[in-house]
């Protein structure tokens, strides 16, 4: 499977993880994946992010969850610029890259409603951010798939970047197993 198609899954096991919301008015027979409930005003519970987001839309539900905002995106930038040595990578939130993408849909949003220079400068230093912490952290994960010393990092990469890691890493591997292709054993062939 190529890996556009599994950064999709990732996409997609994203809108099916839960999330915690609370009621700001009953529902009643909402489908969920535990089966038909009747929430009452108030009630918390867990909805697949997806289906939060559709009732958030609607002003039924609040979603108890952190949204990513510019102060967010540039600690972490800071961190692998600034802190991080050339050969280690900050640890990342598993939905670092899904999170931001909303924040730039949402600052988009808000800026086809309402365009401001504060809002245009927002949205431009995330992108500029993001881009270059993704660069950034490309880089160290290519030089770990060379050297195969990501294996202990793993649990500091994105669901995203370690796809890229193990790609990576498959391709170093073939290529070197090439190379000592052409050098048969000493005895074979002569």
């Amino acid at each position: 499977m190529d890996l556009r198609k599994r950064i999709e899954l990732i996409k997609l096991d994203y809108e099916l993880t839960g999330v915690r919301v609370v009621f700001l008015r009953s529902f009643r027979k909402l489908p969920t994946p535990g089966g038909v409930i009747n929430a009452r005003k108030g009630d918390e519970l867990e909805l697949p992010r997806w289906q939060a987001r559709l009732l958030e839309a609607e002003g039924i539900v609040d979603v108890r969850e952190q949204d990513m905002d510019i102060d967010y995106v540039n600690t972490y930038h800071f961190r692998e610029k600034k802190r991080v040595a050339a050969n280690q990578l900050s640890q990342m939130p598993r939905d670092f890259y899904l999170k931001a993408k909303e924040l730039v849909d949402r600052l988009n949003k808000l800026i086809r409603e309402s365009p401001s220079h504060m809002l245009l400068r927002d949205r431009e230093i995330v992108e500029k951010n993001l881009i270059e912490l993704a660069e950034s952290r490309l880089v160290k994960i290519m030089r770990l798939a060379q050297t195969g010393g990501g294996e202990e990092l793993r649990d500091r990469m994105t669901p995203e970047e370690v796809l890229v890691y193990d790609s990576l890493k498959n391709i170093v591997e073939s290529w070197r197993s090439y190379i000592r292709s052409i050098f048969p054993e000493q005895g074979e062939g002569s």
